[in-house]
């Protein structure tokens, strides 16, 4: 039961790096491929020198990207634009 636990809580790690990866702003798309290609063929020590590598700003640029806007702001217009849901 440990194992499967533990295995689900991997999955999810997992899955939240290559969302993290998607969705960076500073990479390029061939830079993003490579790190998916990288931490899909060695999952763990990929997952954990992507952790290490990423900037600690990369967290902050995500979560305050969308901060602020209000509707009928042009900002939110051009994300609600992007991303309709």
């Amino acid at each position: 039961m440990l194992i499967g636990a533990i295995a689900i809580l991997w999955v999810i790690i997992w899955a939240l790096v290559f969302v993290d990866i998607v969705r960076r702003k500073d990479l390029t798309t061939s830079h993003k491929w490579l790190w998916a290609l990288f931490v899909l063929v060695v999952p763990i020590i990929g997952v954990i020198v992507y952790m290490v590598v990423r900037p600690p700003d990369a967290i902050n640029e995500l979560a305050s990207s969308d901060s602020g806007m209000r509707p009928g702001d042009e900002q939110f217009e051009r994300y609600r634009d992007r991303h309709p849901f």
